[in-house]
């Protein structure tokens, strides 16, 4: 019998209000632009009830589409690389404790699911003729 793990029956249709904080937080001295649309965010988006979370989280989470509609997939993968540069420069340097560059790791990590999340539920653009031969 195996065990599954909650992620298999817990809905991926949310993304943390901790974690956009922390982004904004990282961007805002070096990357104001991307930080200001980050701000904007948390201050647009409204919280997911506690009982529609499933009692799985017990932070605040906000929907992947209002993320999404807020930010739109370019300012995301922007985001992004922002944090993968953070990353390797900290790296470089040796200037964060472990702790930390943990703390960086599972924030990029949680951008990267918001991303594949999109990929999953984006609409094909069937107005597209562009030819990518």
């Amino acid at each position: 019998m195996s065990r599954k793990p909650i992620t298999d029956y817990m809905p991926s249709d949310f993304f943390s209000r901790q974690a956009l904080e922390l982004t904004f937080r990282l961007l805002r001295n070096n990357h104001p632009l991307l930080a200001h649309a980050v701000k904007q965010t948390i201050e647009s988006t409204t919280t997911v009830a506690y009982e529609d979370l499933q009692s799985a989280y017990t932070g605040e989470m906000l929907l992947n589409k209002e993320v999404l509609d807020s930010l739109k997939a370019h300012t995301i993968g922007k985001i992004i690389a922002v944090l993968t540069e953070i990353g390797e420069h900290a790296l470089k340097q040796s200037d964060l404790p472990p702790s930390h560059m943990t703390l960086l790791r599972s924030l990029i990590e949680d951008w990267v699911t918001l991303t594949e999340w999109v990929l999953q539920h984006s609409a094909t653009d069937t107005s597209d003729r562009t030819s990518y031969h």
